[in-house]
């Protein structure tokens, strides 16, 4: 299981009107134009490519990046300019600013950066990923060796998938690989899947292998152009990364909503035994309707007759939570496995639940 310091936090005492349920396949391009700072900081909303065009023109890296997303077929995306005056008349990058509070400002969960894997302020995309669950589409551009030692010198988490390639621009290559893991489900593998509007790369098969062994991506060819691989950069799936967040936020959305239908009720989820089994019973419901939906495997008996569940919900005995958690409606230790449908994999969600 995660650790708690890596668990997944659930508020929903402050939650004052019903959420929809998770939407995703939302990409964000976080670019670098010098010569629109006065888009610093805009998160905007384009549905095609020539809307971007007219905001960036056609050769801003922010523009060609997304013009190889929408080749995917996507039929929106974000896009924010981190660029800058710094007050003396230069353009400059500003990631604190942007990144700040950018998970509150804007819905998405696929970020398409312009610069690659060795650029100095990588390791603030990098980072952002993992803090919001975030899956960052890391590029480079350049020889095999060269992407093992960047893609080495980084912190990784498991919400960076690492793409590596020998042509065009950073921005493009990042692009055309998340607009393909946009038209996805969370649930779905990118492994083999089409990249449109972009060539194999030139790398021996050796060499492709050696990505594979360090968990980098490449685009290669299967018939087609295709990527090689999903995992992510610390070793793990993308589908499993992706499908841990989708998990989370329709379990959030069920209790939000539950809580406040009965708050319309004048009742609530009480911090009590009964209560506990409440929210249990609740996230159980939510991955009753995953199973249904063919996200999760169905129930199922082995060739002794032994009945083996799809997933599994325990949550702690209301006697060993602390007082100081009782008072302030806190739940830890919330733990949740559930078996992707077409995978051998499991997927392993600590919540810790606010009342």
């Amino acid at each position: 299981m995660p650790s708690l310091s890596s668990a997944i936090k659930i508020n929903i005492r402050d939650a004052t009107a019903a959420i929809p349920g998770p939407a995703y396949g939302k990409p964000i391009v976080i670019g670098e134009d010098p010569n629109k700072l006065d888009l610093f900081n805009q998160v905007k909303n384009y549905y095609s490519q020539s809307d971007v065009e007219n905001d960036f023109g056609a050769d801003s890296p922010i523009a060609k990046a997304t013009a190889k997303a929408f080749m995917q077929g996507i039929s929106e995306i974000k896009v924010v300019n981190v660029m800058k005056d710094d007050g003396a008349g230069n353009a400059v990058a500003d990631y604190d600013t942007v990144l700040a509070d950018l998970a509150e400002r804007a819905e998405y969960d696929i970020i398409i950066p312009t610069i690659g894997a060795g650029d100095t302020n990588t390791q603030k995309l990098v980072d952002h990923a993992g803090v919001y669950n975030k899956l960052l589409i890391l590029p480079f551009i350049g020889s095999v060796a060269d992407a093992q030692t960047t893609f080495a010198a980084l912190t990784a988490n498991e919400f960076v998938y690492a793409i590596a390639y020998d042509a065009l621009t950073e921005g493009e290559v990042a692009g055309a690989v998340g607009g393909v893991v946009a038209t996805l489900k969370p649930w779905q593998t990118p492994e083999w899947v089409v990249v449109q509007g972009v060539n194999p790369a030139s790398y021996k098969d050796s060499e492709v292998d050696q990505l594979e062994t360090n968990n980098i991506a490449t685009i290669t060819e299967v018939a087609k152009a295709v990527l090689s691989n999903a995992r992510t950069l610390d070793g793990g799936r993308v589908y499993i990364s992706r499908s841990k967040i989708y998990l989370a936020e329709v379990i959030k959305t069920e209790l939000v909503n539950l809580k406040l239908k009965l708050n319309n009720m004048g009742k609530a989820i009480p911090f009590t035994p009964s209560g506990l089994q409440v929210v249990k019973s609740t996230i159980e419901k939510v991955l009753r309707v995953q199973q249904s939906l063919g996200v999760l495997k169905p129930d199922w008996t082995d060739a002794d007759g032994n009945l083996h569940r799809g997933f599994e919900v325990t949550v702690p005995a209301y006697e060993d939570i602390s007082d100081a958690d009782k008072a302030n409606g806190v739940l830890k230790n919330v733990s949740v496995t559930a078996y992707l449908m077409n995978y051998v994999e499991k997927i392993e969600l600590d919540l810790v639940i606010t009342l």
